[in-house]
């Protein structure tokens, strides 16, 4: 007789309960306003549903992934790589005879990631022994873009925009060590260890 009541309370435990996936979609709002009211009615006396939807939702929080990246995931940031112009760097052919040892005519031209940035430090007619920088970035997209040029040493620099082609420049510089850094809304683009 006890084997006969156990096997009945087996099959008419919770027998008035939805099952599990009609619990899950009416969380979820998937349910017509129907049959949504009737288990709303149906939590108001039900303990075990009740805990149910909680076990559901504690599960979904914990397992939730945001559609939108974080911020440290959705910026990329590269170290520029100097591209050497002389040198080897011609076709294997080696240096020219006519150069100068140390000497650099052209401009400074590095990766980094997608971008290419050349950059041309020349004489700052405007500012008698100081040096001017004027840049090009190509590659990456340059609405919203920032360059930002730091004293190795750790003090603030100034900030100018990219303009539509890619496009800046500095003046009135001290001859130095420097740090360049372009940053837009997803990319980060450090030049390293820049002489001036």
């Amino acid at each position: 007789m006890a084997h006969i009541e156990d096997s009945f309370k087996a099959a008419l435990y919770r027998i008035t309960c939805p099952d599990s996936a009609t619990l899950g979609n009416y969380f979820l709002g998937f349910l017509p306003d129907e049959a949504a009211v009737s288990i709303q009615d149906h939590l108001a006396i039900c303990p075990l549903c009740t805990e149910e939807i909680a076990q559901l939702e504690a599960f979904l929080v914990e397992t939730a992934v945001s559609p939108q990246p974080s911020t440290a995931e959705r910026i990329k940031i590269w170290i520029a790589k100097r591209i050497p112009t002389g040198g080897q760097s011609r076709g294997g052919l080696g240096t020219p005879a006519f150069a100068i040892r140390g000497d650099d005519t052209g401009p400074l031209m590095y990766e980094a990631g997608d971008a290419q940035l050349s950059l041309e430090v020349q004489d700052d007619p405007e500012h008698p022994g100081r040096k001017a920088i004027l840049g090009l970035v190509l590659g990456i997209e340059t609405a919203s873009v920032m360059v930002q040029l730091f004293f190795k040493e750790g003090e603030v620099g100034t900030a100018v925009s990219l303009d539509d082609l890619g496009n800046f420049t500095f003046t009135g510089l001290e001859a130095g060590k420097y740090e360049l850094t372009l940053t837009g809304l997803d990319i980060e683009i450090q030049v390293q260890d820049l002489f001036i």
